[in-house]
């Protein structure tokens, strides 16, 4: 499927702000319309003799306890949300809306908003798409505005959590999740998935981490139930009720009348799976959660409510992996409706507020002399195949991918190598600011110098020379972190020209080693799986040079230039050998043509990127040809293809592009920085490559 056309302009106001432009939509304001005239004409059994009764009570009775009343009069199944959720409605039925219907509405109308803006800030390039799967879906219309349960109010607490997984914020996240289960008790069932996120994304205090998330998600549920909870009637309607026990109902009576349960083994192995990565990428960890509540409807005679648990997680699927055909979520909708129409207890002959009609298609169609027995069966039969199909799809397309895709799962190498000062730090940064501290590791050379500063061997040897540095011990250093696991390394401080004490260094999702040598020996340039090597022309380089070293390091003019020329033999022997072996050559170019090497003045620059010719960058190339404001070439050579970028772009700008060029960049952080100008054109062609590289592997 095509992205959204929108996407290539008009994402982000010019401060680079997310726009909500959506909302004006013809496909929102048409769902929006229809929701609201169903909220005034339609109301289900559970919601009209249950629900509003129950929260009717409990506002005019002074807040008294209605689970013990409702309890008492034998109404055992009037109300098993926990107390938060009738806290949400009765808010706004205290008289202040009216009619009754549409106050019950009227958060679940909010709560279907929220999770459509979460929706299209994860994925930013399909809003057309997630107004049409979700806003405009049938099925979730049907549950909360026709038959009117309240599953969708759980549902936001848990996307509005992945939101904040996605920022990075995991203390709002685990406080959200714990708002969740305090409308919906279900919700436990996320827990070990989100711990054991917690656990693998941290680097550092994991245990402390996790004790810390689990803490913080129990809390509200404390906070929220304590005035029920030692109630007896309360915890009878809440956490003994019958829909509850239904996990129970799927499984084998074994030898010696032992009893095998389905869902709890299908729950542990879930589990086991997630265990086994080294690292939960984010996108990963929902669709463990949409896996799991998918095997609780395959295994549980299902309610329509339920059916909010899953189709939310589809939809994010199908819109990440959007180049698979979107017929099975249709066809689980269809199904929906075929086996919700026929079963006994279907509501669909009396939604209607007013009416008096209690007809059901099955008691139509006996007596008109159908087996509706096996056409119930049938029918179930054909809406749990369709969900069959769609959880292989999710497993084969999603969480078995997953496990193939390098940069998600196991530690991506990436070498920046050049001469010194001449951007490979710069780069560095560029890349840290798309990725993020969370997932990006980075490894300095210099911190394998033999000597500090002041070593009498610094008389015989520069810091360019092999001889002057650890190689051989890099290498070993390498393997582990690609192997996932920490090191204890030195680190060189410029400032001091001492080095410190071995701190730990933790292996990530991206490595990025910067250094002088890191192509030189041949054990240790096929260790990583890109190799950047930068080389501006020499006389931007130099102006560089002088004004970084005069800057950051105390130098004279006059001793920049001196060193640069004791080390020129061993720059060409040593550094500019290296090139020969790298996937990407970046080289720097002053647009201006005078430069002062000792100048402050800014330097417009441009940007010259050879690869080799497996890459096809043609769809690049389209993106940024439609850049009115800068200027493209890209030329041919036998075995390479050069990239040559002139002009200005904003950084907001390149995020829409960034939206526009890729399909899915979830192992890009949702707080990445987006550079302007050349830098960040160079983030975007990175980002592209390193995306083609996995892909063709």
């Amino acid at each position: 499927m095509e992205r959204d056309e929108v996407m290539i302009k008009g994402l982000f106001t010019k401060q680079g702000e997310f726009k909500l432009d959506f909302l004006k939509s013809k496909l929102f304001l048409i769902g929006l319309f229809v929701k609201i005239i169903c909220s005034f004409l339609f109301a289900g059994e559970n919601l009209r003799s249950k629900f509003i009764p129950f929260v009717n009570y409990f506002t005019s009775s002074g807040f008294q306890n209605p689970y013990q009343h409702f309890q008492n009069a034998g109404i055992t199944d009037a109300f098993p949300y926990p107390p938060l959720m009738l806290y949400i409605l009765s808010f706004f039925g205290n008289g202040f809306f009216n009619p009754q219907l549409l106050f019950f509405r009227i958060p679940l109308l909010i709560c279907d908003i929220a999770i459509l803006i979460v929706l299209t800030r994860l994925f930013k390039a399909y809003q057309k798409k997630i107004l049409f799967y979700y806003w405009l879906s049938p099925v979730l219309l049907y549950i909360s505005y026709i038959h009117g349960q309240l599953d969708i109010i759980p549902i936001t607490f848990l996307f509005l959590s992945f939101y904040f997984i996605y920022k990075e914020k995991f203390i709002f996240a685990s406080l959200v999740l714990g708002l969740g289960i305090a409308t919906k008790t279900n919700l436990v069932i996320v827990i070990p998935f989100f711990v054991l996120y917690i656990w693998k994304i941290k680097n550092t205090e994991k245990i402390k981490n996790a004790i810390l998330a689990l803490l913080l998600i129990v809390l509200p549920v404390v906070i929220f139930n304590f005035p029920f909870l030692f109630n007896e009637e309360f915890v009878k309607m809440v956490y003994n009720n019958k829909e509850q026990a239904k996990v129970f109902m799927s499984n084998m009576t074994m030898a010696d009348n032992l009893v095998f349960y389905v869902i709890p083994s299908a729950y542990i192995v879930l589990l086991a799976i997630a265990l086994r990565f080294k690292r939960l990428s984010k996108d990963l960890f929902i669709l463990f959660i949409g896996f799991t509540f998918s095997l609780l409807l395959l295994f549980i005679p299902p309610k329509p409510g339920w059916y909010f648990w899953i189709i939310p997680f589809f939809i994010f699927f199908y819109i990440k992996e959007n180049r698979l055909p979107i017929i099975p979520f249709f066809a689980l909708q269809l199904a929906f409706f075929i086996y919700f129409a026929i079963i006994p207890e279907s509501d669909f002959g009396f939604v209607y507020y007013t009416s008096n009609h209690n007809w059901t298609l099955y008691e139509v169609l006996s007596t008109r002399g159908f087996n509706t027995k096996l056409l119930v069966n049938l029918s179930f039969t054909l809406l749990q195949t369709v969900l069959l199909l769609n959880i292989v799809w999710i497993y084969t397309a999603g969480i078995r991918k997953n496990t193939l895709e390098k940069l998600k799962n196991v530690p991506f190498l990436i070498g920046i190598g050049g001469d010194s000062g001449v951007g490979k730090s710069t780069l560095t940064t560029s890349l840290q600011n798309i990725f993020g501290h969370q997932q990006l590791t980075i490894i300095r050379g210099d911190d394998m110098h033999r000597w500090e500063r002041g070593h009498e061997k610094w008389d015989e040897f520069t810091h360019l020379s092999p001889k002057a540095n650890n190689l051989h011990e890099e290498i070993e250093q390498l393997k582990v972190l690609k192997n996932g696991k920490q090191i204890l390394r030195r680190l060189y401080d410029h400032s001091s020209g001492k080095f410190t004490e071995p701190v730990p260094v933790y292996s990530n999702r991206l490595i990025v080693f910067e250094g002088l040598h890191p192509f030189y020996i041949r054990a240790k340039r096929e260790l990583f799986d890109i190799k950047i090597f930068v080389d501006p022309e020499e006389a931007l380089r130099l102006h560089w040079k002088v004004n970084r070293d005069i800057k950051k390091r105390g130098y004279t003019k006059e001793k920049v230039l001196e060193q640069l020329e004791y080390r020129k033999q061993d720059s060409i022997k040593y550094i500019q050998s290296q090139s020969h072996y790298a996937d990407i050559c970046i080289s720097y170019f002053p647009v201006d043509i005078s430069l002062e090497n000792d100048s402050e003045q800014d330097v417009t620059i441009g940007l010259k990127i050879t690869c080799d010719t497996n890459i096809d960058l043609n769809y690049f190339l389209e993106m940024f040809d439609k850049v009115e404001t800068m200027t493209i070439q890209h030329e041919y050579d036998i075995d390479s293809q050069t990239i040559i970028l002139k002009g200005t772009i904003a950084s907001f700008e390149i995020e829409e592009l960034s939206y526009a060029i890729f399909d899915s960049v979830e192992y890009v952080s949702d707080n990445a920085i987006w550079e302007a100008d050349i830098k960040g054109a160079l983030q975007i062609f990175l980002l592209y490559y390193i995306q083609k590289k996995i892909t063709n592997e």
